[in-house]
């Protein structure tokens, strides 16, 4: 059975990623920002063989549209007239990004995106999609919905291609710490709360006995958790809790405002991190998956998709017969 997934009420930590990232994707570093490369790009490449010049593609939890864009970019390198959809149940704005890449330009023409678009709920008509593609967005969905929905839209002969987290990956794994130490700085009476406290006190005087006092308090709590953790967890730590440091060091009028921004994106970065470990893949979804195709007289399977030697998600390919 697939247990439902209720992910996407709430959109307003996704949004507020996608508006406020200059990534294509959510798991950008370096080189990824600007989209796929490398095996990444050629499994991807490889999913594109035998299309008909005239076929209608559509990206499933497009994001900023990294994967929407690497199917634009085939589309001008083989001058073929492909459709190209792309959508997200977050409100996505992903031409924003074109001021700082504007290379970026060129393919987004060849893209239709549309925000609050859940593929629970796929705005295309019946067996009118050639190719459906997923990045780390499907597995985020109602599962049995979705797949219902799939079957719905592609035509005889069209595919599902997604790319899904599992709960076997380091990704998934190394999320499950950095949850914890989330979840620590943002309770009440934590780190982060001592250090909104502590701001406006060092606004007023750094030598006050008040200051001081509240100032030794939070190294103190800062020191015992931070003897606490594994290294893994201090390296999360390190890193979520450098920005509110910087803002005690050299504390500024608009610095309070600051950490409470940085409160709120800390929070919302949990609840991504959180959805992320309940959309990934376990064996029993897997069998869940499995069962429903069989359901829908789909052929399909859900393999390991290792890159650059380590195991990155799992790859349903499914065809609607």
């Amino acid at each position: 059975m697939i247990s439902p997934m209720p992910i996407g009420e709430n959109m307003q930590h996704w949004t507020a990623y996608w508006q406020q990232s200059d990534t294509l994707n959510s798991f950008a570093e370096g080189q990824a920002a600007t989209g796929y490369h490398g095996e990444l790009a050629d499994f991807w490449q490889k999913q594109l063989s035998g299309l008909a010049p005239s076929a209608i593609l559509l990206d499933l939890g497009t994001g900023n549209g990294a994967l929407a864009v690497l199917l634009a970019e085939q589309k001008l390198k083989r001058a073929n007239d492909w459709r190209i959809l792309a959508v997200d149940a977050a409100d996505i704005q992903p031409q924003r990004l074109i001021a700082k890449q504007p290379a970026l330009a060129k393919p987004f023409k060849q893209i239709r995106f549309l925000g609050h678009t859940r593929i629970e709920q796929l705005p295309c008509a019946n067996a009118s999609i050639d190719l459906l593609v997923s990045q780390f967005a499907f597995e985020y969905s109602e599962l049995s919905a979705s797949l219902e929905e799939a079957w719905r839209v592609l035509k005889p002969g069209g595919r599902l291609v997604a790319v899904m987290h599992s709960a076997d990956t380091a990704l998934a794994q190394d999320s499950a710490v950095g949850i914890l130490v989330m979840q620590n700085l943002l309770a009440a009476d934590g780190i982060i709360e001592r250090v909104l406290a502590l701001l406006p006190l060092a606004l007023r005087s750094t030598q006050s006995p008040q200051f001081i006092q509240a100032n030794q308090q939070l190294l103190q709590q800062v020191k015992v958790y931070q003897q606490s953790l594994v290294p893994a967890a201090a390296e999360w730590f390190r890193y979520l809790f450098a920005p509110f440091a910087s803002l005690l060091f050299q504390p500024a009028e608009d610095s309070l405002h600051q950490a409470k921004r940085l409160q709120q994106s800390l929070a919302y970065y949990l609840q991504r991190l959180s959805d992320q470990q309940a959309a990934c893949i376990t064996a029993d979804k897997a069998d869940g998956i499995q069962q429903q195709l069989q359901k829908l007289r789909g052929r399909g399977q859900l393999t390991p998709l290792y890159i650059e030697g380590q195991l990155f998600g799992l790859a349903l390919m499914a065809e609607k017969v």
